[in-house]
């Protein structure tokens, strides 16, 4: 603007800067008016929110830049229950109580003057539902052990978020057994008897933790049962094998003939497997001894049965049958182990049937049954592995 001088009637220029330049009252073009430039755009530069877990302090500032300040934030609507917007920072805290996703738009000004610059953003805040309570639900004691004997036992937990780490914190695991960190599980070959007590604890990903107090308790070494108490029968010219089984025990378990022979050909590892070809039919009555890595035993009284070959020994052709007269006829075997099963490829003239396990023909044949029937009749041992014998029989029905 122009002031005039009343005691020298000169005309100064007095610029938003402070200072004048002398002008005349009615000259305007000598008196400049450019300002120095002024501060940036304002600008928001948060463009999402991180979510929040209830009951979980949540901690957060909507950025910005430019301008000049000192800022004002606000926010509409309100922020979810129990989170406050600060004004000055815009910074977003608090303990949110309340899951749910909300809307908000955030105003930023500055305090240009005259007027302060504003801008805004929608931003979307989601807050979580609060994770279950991690609690680890394994109660004491746990499952008991035997030294020499493996040992797997895994500590349960409910609740909790993301991976869990497992710990003992007090006391002692039972000497060479280990926990694992990521899985909970305790396990290992104990070496020494007694009760061993600890404390376990589980912590989560997002700091959540809980400990239980636990006890082990490892008794002695465990001596081998042996749980095959009679052997199947064999026959001689076909394979053999049978592997005996036993219970508990440390370590590996090595097998031994005490008293007795095996039928010929047969031989016992040291893995329990009797195996061979036999080549004599007859009982063999043996015992056997396990012995595991601590020289504990047990022994058990066995026997096979080695038979003949399997064989049909009724010839060709069976006895006559006569129409509407009773007949009874048995067909023949040798060798193989009972009990035995008879089958035939066909079915017998009508009114004559064949027993399954006695191997007799019987009945009364029907009218229409004239002729020669020719037949393939089998049998089927009880041997491991089974044998099976057949053989093609002629039956004559005369009127």
């Amino acid at each position: 603007m122009r002031i005039r001088d009343l005691t020298t009637g000169l005309c100064y220029a007095v610029l938003a800067l402070g200072f004048s330049i002398l002008a005349g009252c009615n000259d305007v073009s000598s008196v400049s008016n450019t300002a120095p430039a002024g501060p940036g755009a304002l600008a928001i530069a948060s463009l999402s929110l991180p979510d929040g877990v209830v009951n979980q302090p949540y901690a957060t500032t909507v950025g910005g830049s430019g301008g000049i300040s000192p800022y004002n934030w606000s926010v509409s609507p309100p922020l979810p229950p129990n989170l406050d917007l600060d004004p000055a920072t815009g910074a977003i805290s608090g303990i949110p109580i309340a899951s749910g996703t909300s809307t908000h738009t955030f105003t930023l000004r500055d305090s240009s003057t005259p007027t302060p610059q504003s801008t805004q953003v929608t931003l979307t805040l989601t807050i979580n539902a609060a994770p279950a309570v991690l609690a680890i639900t394994t109660t004491s004691p746990l499952p008991s052990g035997n030294v020499g004997q493996a040992y797997s036992q895994t500590v349960q937990a409910t609740g909790g978020t993301g991976a869990r780490t497992w710990s003992i914190i007090t006391g002692t695991l039972p000497q060479n057994l280990s926990l694992n960190s990521a899985t909970g599980t305790i396990s290992g070959t104990p070496t020494a008897t007694g009760t061993s007590s600890f404390t376990v604890r589980v912590a989560d990903a997002a700091g959540q933790a809980d400990q239980q107090a636990l006890s082990i308790l490892i008794n002695p070494a465990v001596p081998p049962t042996i749980t095959t108490m009679s052997l199947p029968g064999g026959t001689v010219g076909l394979p053999y094998s049978q592997t005996l089984a036993a219970t508990g025990g440390t370590g590996t378990l090595a097998w031994t003939r005490s008293a007795g022979s095996l039928p010929a050909n047969l031989a016992l590892s040291s893995a329990g497997i009797i195996s061979g070809t036999p080549t004599n039919t007859g009982t063999s009555n043996f015992t056997v001894r396990v012995t595991d890595a601590l020289s504990q035993s047990d022994t058990q009284a066995l026997s096979i049965t080695i038979s003949a070959a399997l064989t049909i020994t009724t010839t060709s052709p069976l006895p006559n049958a006569r129409v509407g007269r009773s007949y009874n006829q048995t067909l023949q075997r040798s060798g193989g182990t009972a009990p035995f099963t008879w089958s035939v490829s066909a079915a017998l003239p009508s009114g004559l049937q064949l027993a399954a396990s006695t191997g007799v023909i019987s009945g009364t044949p029907a009218n229409g049954t004239l002729g020669t029937h020719t037949r393939t009749y089998t049998v089927q041992d009880s041997s491991t592995p089974r044998q099976s014998f057949s053989k093609s029989l002629d039956l004559t029905i005369t009127n």
